[in-house]
């Protein structure tokens, strides 16, 4: 059947481009550790679960909000 996105936790991640960082793609996972390898499949570093991050400047980073 279809996963259950239920257990699935939101993780932000970063990558270095050109001597500069970028926001990553947000990857959902179920736990740090499964982020963290999806993460350095793609070259990107894991910074947090979504909901652990309070202090984000969300200018700088755009999302949409369902």
């Amino acid at each position: 059947g279809e996963p259950d996105n239920l257990l699935l936790k939101i993780f932000v991640t970063k990558f270095i481009f050109d001597g500069k960082e970028y926001c990553g793609p947000d990857i959902h996972a179920e736990c740090m550790d499964d982020a963290e390898l999806i993460a350095e499949a793609h070259g990107l570093e894991v910074q947090g679960e979504l909901t652990d991050i309070v202090d984000l400047d969300f200018d700088s980073r755009p999302r949409v909000l369902h």
